[in-house]
């Protein structure tokens, strides 16, 4: 016990360089696991660890922080002196970094807030649509692209989901669906997530009445 002790600050260390280095960039990046990862999985992972990784780190990185400190006091209650202000000094700086390597998913904007933003996109990109069909003999366009053309809706960043992470090339990150559709139709899907806007299966699909329904396919 006495030579683990002493030997404490030496893994609370390690720990925190683990934080840094693999299980934060873990968090941004989770498709870093998937060459050893059987293929049936990824989705779930990826959900796990862009809505749950998060937490699962924070309450890690707390308790090596009340370790650092508790190990500190202690270490330093056995001192006397310039030793004992120096044991402290050097345990607070531990602490210090702990709490630094637990800083890189504070303030990050949340899986959950982005399926929020992403909402709000496709029920800007609605309004523009029903905009347009009414000046336009209650027909919807051919696609999103005309919005743009006929300056309804010109901010491109609203065609982008903000939780897509892979690159897409083509214009919108959603599908549009209402082609050769009217206003006053009964509600049907006229946006919807394209694959892989979101981590594991979560999609959001807006009907023509504003309504938005969440898919996990």
């Amino acid at each position: 016990m006495k030579k683990w002790g002493k030997q404490l600050w030496v893994w609370i260390l390690l720990l925190d360089f683990a934080y840094l280095f693999l299980l934060w960039p873990l968090h941004d990046y989770p498709e870093t696991l998937y060459p050893i990862l059987p293929e049936d999985c990824y989705d779930l992972w990826e959900e796990f660890a862009v809505m749950h990784l998060e937490g699962f780190l924070a309450i890690g990185m707390l308790f090596l922080l009340l370790s650092a400190l508790g190990d500190g006091v202690f270490s330093a209650a056995k001192a006397k002196g310039w030793r004992k202000a120096g044991i402290l000094f050097g345990y607070l700086c531990l602490a210090f970094w702990t709490l630094l390597c637990g800083m890189p998913g504070l303030g990050q904007a949340r899986e959950k807030a982005r399926r929020i933003a992403c909402q709000s996109n496709l029920k800007q990109i609605c309004l523009a649509l029903e905009w347009y069909a009414e000046e336009n003999a209650g027909a919807y366009p051919p696609d999103l692209r005309t919005l743009i053309e006929t300056d309804y809706l010109t901010d491109e960043s609203i065609y982008r989901c903000p939780s897509r992470r892979r690159p897409n090339p083509e214009f919108s990150d959603y599908q549009y669906l209402g082609r050769g559709h009217h206003i006053g139709e009964s509600a049907f899907p006229i946006l919807r997530d394209i694959e892989k806007n979101h981590p594991g299966k979560y999609c959001n699909i807006l009907h023509s009445n504003g309504v938005c329904f969440i898919a996990a396919e």
